[in-house]
């Protein structure tokens, strides 16, 4: 078998790792292929030509890269990246420690098959070595009694639930699953006309690209005056989602429970559709983004799958303020949203409901006249501007003593921390650093200042739409002891189920499970080394 061998002991050390899975019998095929005896040096040659594509294939196969076929799905949006930020992206892939240690491994292969036959151990090792990583994983983790983690939930005989100590199969997940989407097919959020027209006030709502709790804890953000100025916040909320088209199509329909992501492309009910839910309650419907929209879809995804009707509003004038990792125009969130406003405060609409994007956030984008930094130093000093754009922003609105709530929701994270699964920037998996969003609410024109909240519970957006129900319902700013309190009483919660094409991963007592796209089911690893 030669250097194949190695292949296998550096394909072992990747899983003993987290950095890759490993199909034993797969492997353990590809192996005895090599070592079929052949009675000719062509024919062994012929082997070695086909060995090579199909090594690559199966460690392509082995990875937590998206499969090939997805992975082809999304040529056309990588020929649009600049080709810089493929560069980026390319040395992203490169973990000097794990490199060094598989050097160290390959001079140590290199003399011992002088000595040894080594492709007995490999065929060992193939056989063996994922059950002792796997035992090895298995005594490190706390007894079954002190963590219920992937548990399975039975009926007691008293009616209650009991927690069962062995862990759930793949097909109890799967029923868990299919459990919670049955149920957020019942769930509806009702709004109605506005009872009270004394004190309209507007919605804006800003949609984020690229923002996650974990983005903001990394660059150290936490503690940015805009965060403090919310009146509401959401410290468990889940995007569900962590590619920007799916994200903009929930929140557009946030007015339904959650629905899995096949399903997003589907037309849903009318009453699904959270904008057409507002404008029937009196709100005029607009739109804005900071760029164009073009990538992946973006526009369609908003218009057609998130029913939203609304002219898309003009950037002519509006300075730029950074090149997208495609090389397209992204402007100023300031300058735009400072224009719109302007723009507002002179129309006569009694209510009016925005919905802006800004994908200032998005990776590789670049500030315009801006010395080389690395990914992180680009972030943080993207996200500082964009906290401090949206911080005039509130300034403004305040200045101006009119009734507006704004609600802050990210559509998913940057995964700017990156993990053993998935590189900086990469969010084909939508794990909970990707897809746990820091949402937040702010009611400006307020009588007086209120107590700030916060949530913990499991939400998404039901709980948003849910609150904006409420707010229509019983207008805040007629109330003569406005308690925000009064509002979040009986909020609906939503666990933790964020999914993509081919991945799902739920939260289910307290640790992450990861469906792959072949239906197993394995658990998302925390964030170390």
């Amino acid at each position: 078998m030669g250097i194949w061998s190695f292949y296998f002991f550096g394909k072992l050390f990747l899983y003993a790792g987290g950095y890759i899975d490993f199909g034993v019998w797969l492997n353990l095929a590809f192996a005895l292929f090599l070592l079929l005896p052949l009675p000719t040096r062509g024919w062994r040659i012929a082997r070695q030509l086909a060995a090579v594509p199909a090594g690559i294939a199966l460690l392509y196969h082995d990875s937590w890269l998206p499969p090939f076929r997805r992975a082809l799905s999304q040529v056309d949006n990588l020929r649009q990246f600049d080709l810089a930020y493929l560069i980026e992206l390319l040395g992203r892939f490169v973990n000097p420690g794990v490199l060094l240690t598989l050097l160290v491994m390959l001079a140590v292969f290199i003399l011992l098959s002088r000595k040894l036959r080594m492709s007995s151990f490999a065929l060992l090792a193939i056989l063996l070595g994922p059950w002792a990583v796997n035992a090895v994983a298995a005594l490190r983790q706390p007894a079954p009694a002190a963590t219920a983690a992937a548990s399975v939930a039975s009926a007691s005989p008293a009616g209650g639930a009991v927690v069962s100590e062995k862990p759930a199969t793949g097909d109890e997940l799967n029923g868990l699953l299919a459990n919670f989407y049955r149920q957020e097919a019942t769930r509806k959020v009702a709004f109605t006309a506005a009872a009270d027209a004394k004190a309209p006030f507007d919605i804006v709502m800003l949609h984020i690209c690229s923002l996650a709790d974990d983005d903001v804890a990394m660059v150290k953000l936490q503690d940015h005056p805009l965060l403090s100025r919310f009146d509401l916040r959401f410290t468990n909320f889940s995007s569900a989602a962590s590619y920007s088209g799916p994200a903009a199509i929930r929140v557009l329909r946030s007015s339904c429970g959650q629905q899995p992501h096949s399903e997003l492309y589907n037309k849903a009910a009318p009453e699904c559709y959270l904008f057409n839910q507002l404008q029937q309650a009196g709100f005029t419907p607009e739109y804005l983004m900071n760029h164009d929209g073009h990538f992946g879809g973006f526009i369609n995804d908003v218009r057609v799958n998130g029913g939203l009707s609304a002219p898309l509003d003009t950037v002519s004038g509006v300075p730029v303020a950074m090149r997208a990792f495609d090389g397209s125009e992204v402007y100023d969130d300031y300058a735009e949203l400072s224009r719109w406003w302007q723009q507002r405060i002179a129309r006569p609409d009694a209510r009016v409901a925005l919905y802006y994007n800004t994908m200032s956030l998005h990776d590789g984008n670049k500030l315009i006249d801006s010395r080389s930094l690395s990914a992180v130093e680009s972030y943080r000093a993207r996200l500082g501007k964009l906290f401090d754009d949206l911080d005039r922003f509130f300034q403004l609105i305040a200045a101006s003593g009119r009734r507006v709530v704004v609600v802050m929701v990210p559509e998913h994270g940057a995964a700017l921390r990156g993990d053993r699964l998935q590189i900086s920037g990469l969010r084909e998996i939508p794990s909970p650093a990707i897809a746990l969003v820091p949402t937040a609410i702010k009611l400006f024109g307020l009588p007086q200042a209120v107590p700030p909240q916060s949530i913990a519970a499991p939400s998404s957006y039901l709980a948003m739409a849910q609150l904006l129900a409420e707010f229509n319902a019983n207008n805040p700013y007629t109330a003569s002891a406005f308690n925000l309190a009064d509002y979040l009483r009986d909020l609906p919660q939503t666990e933790f189920v964020a999914e993509n094409e081919g991945n799902v991963v739920m939260r289910q007592a307290g640790r992450y499970m990861m469906r792959n796209p072949d239906m197993s089911w394995t658990e998302y690893p925390k964030p170390g080394p």
